[in-house]
């Protein structure tokens, strides 16, 4: 009995595993694209051609190599340049009648300023059984300023 018990719970333990590393290979990928992403958006050396590869179809066919640089400079102009990006989290689209749909998205956050920030929204779908950017947003933020009560 107790060999029955250590084969089944060996092969529990074989096949968890097995499924964490498909899901964390996936997110492996979406992390190191995204990173390239951040890196070539906010005035890495990184060209469109290195970072594209990591698109959509449907994105590549949508942003161009010229609409990225013009893409770039509006960032710029309208976030500031941004800095100390980091990751902040993972989130799996879901449905609770249709279950995961394959959509994840990775949010980073960075600092544009001394009280300015922004967040960095990644969208990953799979295209050919590999992860690929088909969405991404910057959204400046600026915390609201508090009034301090006037002293009598």
């Amino acid at each position: 009995m107790k060999k029955l018990l250590t084969a089944l719970l060996l092969a529990l333990t074989i096949s968890a595993t097995c499924f964490a590393e498909g899901a964390s290979g996936r997110f492996g990928a979406e992390e190191k694209a995204a990173d390239a992403l951040i890196a070539a958006l906010t005035g890495n050396s990184l060209t469109y051609d290195e970072v594209s590869k990591s698109f959509s179809q449907g994105l590549k066919t949508n942003l161009t190599a010229e609409n990225f640089g013009k893409l770039k400079g509006d960032i710029r102009k309208q976030v500031g340049t941004i800095k100390n990006v980091n990751f902040v989290i993972l989130n799996k689209q879901y449905d609770l009648q249709k279950g995961y749909n394959g959509i994840d998205e990775l949010v980073y956050f960075g600092t544009a300023g001394k009280e300015k920030y922004a967040r960095i929204f990644i969208s990953f779908a799979m295209e050919n059984n590999v992860p690929k950017v088909n969405a991404f947003q910057i959204t400046p933020i600026e915390p609201k300023k508090t009034e301090t009560p006037a002293k009598k």
